[in-house]
């Protein structure tokens, strides 16, 4: 038994979330310049995170306390977040959209779910690709393309949003059964990729402490 089941005051301080997956949609079915052959279909989910968090710490990761929060009458204090999570999968020439949906229809479960990393997220295709001398892709421009900022609208918008200090790394695939999340990010220092841009950016910028994302 954990300290959460048998110590009322441990189970007071954690933060609780609850998560509401909407239906995915299908935003448009294309041509992908990049791809021969196939057809890209691009789809859209919005999950909205509600999470509680105690609105005074009684208690710290070495130390526990024998009352709980409501011992206090502390309340806790509500966040609500919507992020919508975009991912892409090839289908077939000639596909329309109506067809994609009836599939999606047929897969009540599918879920669009996230990566976070300290370092960039690949894929068996991508690190071929990087390994390849005659495919012009590289480990610092999937980083680039794939590295946590601030959204728009945020008064830091733009700016790299980092998490323990250290730049993270997000990226949404499509799995048409139920899903959780990933989260690979660590505390250790060491655990970070940097390519030569993001290099530069910390080195000439005061870059912004924040999360960017539901953690």
């Amino acid at each position: 038994m954990n300290n959460s089941d048998s110590n009322p005051a441990a189970s007071n301080q954690q933060i609780r979330k609850e998560q509401v997956k909407g239906a995915i949609s299908v935003s448009r079915v294309y041509e992908n310049e990049y791809k021969e052959g196939v057809l890209t279909a691009e789809l859209k989910q919005t999950i909205t995170t509600k999470a509680w968090y105690p609105s005074k710490q009684i208690a710290t990761s070495h130390s526990d306390n024998l009352f709980g929060m409501d011992d206090f009458g502390f309340e806790e204090q509500e966040y609500t977040s919507t992020e919508t999570r975009v991912a892409w999968i090839d289908v077939p020439v000639g596909t329309t959209k109506e067809q994609v949906e009836a599939k999606l229809a047929a897969c009540p479960e599918a879920v669009l779910y996230r990566i976070l990393d300290n370092k960039p997220i690949l894929t068996d295709s991508q690190r071929y690709a990087i390994g390849n001398p005659d495919l012009d892709l590289t480990l610092d421009q999937i980083a680039d393309r794939q590295v946590v900022r601030f959204p728009e609208g945020h008064e830091e918008a733009g700016k790299l949003a980092l998490h323990n200090g250290k730049v993270q790394y997000r990226s949404v695939f499509f799995k048409t059964s139920s899903c959780e999340d990933i989260d690979n990010r660590t505390e250790d220092p060491a655990e970070m990729y940097l390519s030569e841009a993001l290099k530069a950016e910390i080195n000439n910028i005061t870059v912004v402490e924040g999360q960017g994302l539901q953690d």
